[in-house]
């Protein structure tokens, strides 16, 4: 699952590094953020927070951040800089470019549609990749909703033609997607 993210043995695990952690019993592993350290010595354990593929903090029912106590033989610390995000790991949401034929236009994930018109899963479990993106054309300066005769302008594309553009709201000249 984060096997993309390269595993750093010489630097020492320090509060706010990112680490992978993986428990014999019961067998669990998982990713997340070190938010203490608990003891010294041989009883060494990291306190974290899980995070998602994504690196947004797991939060269950009661919108409290999903806590493990985890012993220090059992965590990695691991580099994130190189690769963030999956480019081929859509959500709803996420600023995508289409680009087919030489046109490019921009646009943002409403929804995920099946090809043949079945029920799909990539509600519940995350983008399988064989639906078809279904995506609402925004304007890439303003990143508003595009019109046609006051109607929104949609669009249903293949995951072969996206790609997931990261925005930058603070550029010198004004919103950027790279």
């Amino acid at each position: 699952m984060f096997s993309r993210f390269k595993i750093l043995y010489d630097i020492p695990i320090t509060i706010g590094s990112y680490i992978k952690y993986r428990e014999t019993v019961p067998v669990r592993k998982g990713f997340g953020e070190v938010v203490g350290i608990v003891g010294f010595g041989g009883r060494l354990k990291y306190e974290i927070i899980n995070l998602n593929k994504r690196l947004k903090h797991i939060v269950d029912a009661n919108h409290n951040f999903k806590r493990r106590l985890i012993h220090h033989t059992k965590c990695k610390h691991v580099d994130i800089k190189s690769t963030i995000i999956d480019k081929k790991q859509f959500e709803i949401g996420d600023v995508v470019c289409h680009k087919r034929l030489g046109f490019k236009k921009y646009g943002a994930i409403t929804g995920f549609l099946h090809p043949d018109d079945l029920y799909t899963s990539s509600y519940e479990r995350g983008y399988n990749g064989v639906d078809l993106l279904d995506c609402v054309e925004i304007d890439p300066r303003s990143l508003t909703r595009r019109r046609r005769s006051g109607n929104i302008v949609k669009f249903t594309s293949n995951k072969k033609y996206l790609k997931i553009c990261e925005v930058d709201l603070w550029d010198e000249k004004g919103v950027l997607l790279k």
